[in-house]
């Protein structure tokens, strides 16, 4: 895990006043704590500053407000709501299950383009017997199917609480396509 700090070379010249020393022994610094991948790249910095905009820009409140909103309609919790903290991209993701599958939506960043995307999660297994598990493990079968369903990127992030409510409708619909969303 690394400490955000500015590129190597910048290093010199925002801690020069800071520190008793010359520009070489700040430099050889700098290098020591870049190889030891202490020193932040530019691109993870690009990707904090998009995370910044994403969450400025109001999405994910509106989000998260919406789930509340059809929990709080239903009196019980259909649609299970998780956030993430950087580094990781994933802002937010939202879990409606039904009958074995389990429906995902998620808002995370590609790099520093903001991805909305649908997908679900069927589990193959209905095994109970533990040691059928474990033979399925050793066999390397995979009980678990993830279909991406749909996955949208914005060149913007500016949505209306209505698209918002559209999403959640797809989600909750488990993902039926008379329901999927229309990104224009």
């Amino acid at each position: 895990m690394g400490v955000p700090m500015k590129k190597p070379n910048a290093i010199a010249d925002v801690y020069l006043g800071k520190l008793d020393g010359d520009v070489e022994d700040l430099a050889s610094l700098a290098e020591f704590l870049n190889e030891r991948n202490l020193i932040i790249p530019d691109e993870y910095l690009e990707i904090e500053r998009a995370r910044e905009r994403v969450e400025a820009s109001g999405i994910v409140s509106m989000m998260i407000e919406t789930c509340a909103t059809i929990n709080g309609m239903v009196g019980r919790t259909i649609v299970d709501m998780h956030s993430f903290l950087p580094p990781e991209p994933i802002l937010c993701c939202f879990i409606f299950a039904e009958e074995g599958t389990e429906y995902f939506m998620r808002l995370e960043l590609q790099g520093t383009i903001p991805t909305l995307s649908f997908s679900e999660r069927k589990c193959r297994d209905a095994v109970s017997n533990d040691f059928v598990r474990w033979v399925h493990r050793l066999a390397d079968i995979e009980p678990v199917t993830i279909t991406v369903k749909l996955v949208h990127e914005f060149q913007e992030v500016r949505v209306s609480a209505e698209q918002v409510r559209v999403w959640f409708k797809y989600l909750i619909s488990g993902l039926d396509r008379s329901y999927m969303p229309s990104f224009k």
